[in-house]
């Protein structure tokens, strides 16, 4: 699909939002599928997979963090240039009926359960943690659900990590019908499943990996799991959404 970009902006260093305008009707996207962008330039040669972060009509927004070449080139893109998208695809997170929902995030991984934040609702608590005061920024716009902030440097709200400060709070989760939504990095997936085994609670995250075709193609995205009959699942396929305790960490 084309689309043309109507904003581009950072939001602290190195981090941006991208808003697109889409030619044509948007599929309805489940929060946690993605998109690939096509980036022109010479040294960039395969889409880039993006998690949407949030939806109005056909206005398409992504946040990003600028890691190499690709994302340097997106970050220079300006307002009325042309993007070529493709999606929705993947598997994005299933919302169950419950009673409360958990949402964990790291980093950069807010974008990766904005969207589904803005669908739950107030039935959701957000637990989010960054480095410092400066990503706090990052989830500005979900304030009004009372998110609990933790900061490595201790800057702003809990000191530590996110998975710590669940900990911390995790008993007056108890006794709910309640279930898990995690998105960041894979040492966070690693603690999240060392405290989470002893309540039993369901739990999905965004797994993350580099795509290739993005369509389940090439077989260039694949994830180890714990399922003996097919192990190996297509991280844009059969993911990005899995249970925590299906995949082998």
């Amino acid at each position: 699909m084309e689309s043309i970009i109507e904003k581009n902006e950072e939001i602290i260093e190195n981090h941006y939002i991208l808003n697109v305008r889409v030619k044509g009707r948007i599929p309805k996207i489940t929060p946690g599928q993605f998109f690939m962008v096509r980036i022109e330039d010479r040294e960039v040669f395969l889409r880039r997979p993006f998690t949407v972060y949030d939806q109005r009509g056909d206005l398409l927004s992504i946040m990003y963090k600028v890691r190499g070449r690709g994302t340097m080139v997106l970050s220079r893109m300006k307002k009325g240039q042309k993007l070529s998208i493709l999606g929705p695809l993947g598997r994005g997170f299933h919302i169950g009926k419950r009673d409360f929902y958990l949402v964990i995030a790291g980093g950069i991984g807010i974008a990766g359960v904005h969207l589904l934040m803005k669908r739950i609702g107030k039935k959701a608590k957000l637990f989010y943690g960054t480095s410092s005061s400066l990503g706090v920024s990052l989830v500005k716009d979900l304030m009004d659900y009372e998110p609990v902030i933790s900061t490595m440097d201790g800057s702003y709200g809990y000191r530590g990590d996110v998975v710590s400060s669940l900990r911390e709070k995790i008993d007056g989760f108890l006794g709910k019908d309640l279930e898990v939504f995690a998105c960041g990095p894979k040492e966070m997936y690693r603690s999240l499943k060392e405290l989470l085994s002893k309540y039993g609670f369901a739990c999905q995250i965004l797994w993350e990996e580099r795509m290739g075709c993005g369509m389940g193609l090439c077989f260039g995205c694949v994830v180890k799991t714990n399922d003996e009959s097919d192990p190996e699942k297509r991280v844009c396929f059969e993911g990005p959404a899995f249970s925590l305790w299906e995949i082998s960490l």
